[in-house]
């Protein structure tokens, strides 16, 4: 049996996983439970259908080399939760999300990012 800092880690690579491996929005959004929340610094996202827009919106905007040069810096479980911080080159240095997982299934995320201004 999975203790539950196990089952969250495993969301979590299978969630960061579709990204990475560009399987689109529709596997992104997978693992999130139909009433999931999704804050970031400019709305909070209720349930799948905002979440994909947040998506959509996100991968569209991302400098052409991000996915290709996305870094997973750190990764951190405690039962439910789990903390990542990432980089995705010098035009996203530092990205952060933080991660409630319950039933297998993403409950509610956390989303912060710092974009470097060109000089």
């Amino acid at each position: 049996m999975a203790t539950p800092s196990s089952a969250t880690e495993s969301v979590v690579r299978r969630h960061l996983q579709a990204f990475i491996e560009q399987h689109g929005v529709d596997a992104i959004v997978q693992d999130y439970a139909d009433n999931a929340s999704f804050l970031s610094e400019d709305k909070v996202y209720l349930g799948k259908t905002e979440i994909r827009g947040f998506f959509h919106r996100f991968i569209e905007d991302l400098p052409a080399d991000a996915v290709e040069l996305f870094t997973l810096r750190s990764l951190r479980v405690d039962g439910q939760l789990a903390h990542i911080t990432w980089s995705a080159g010098s035009a996203l240095p530092l990205g952060t999300d933080t991660f409630v997982v319950k039933d297998g299934k993403i409950a509610s995320q956390t989303f912060a990012m710092y974009v470097a201004r060109p000089e």
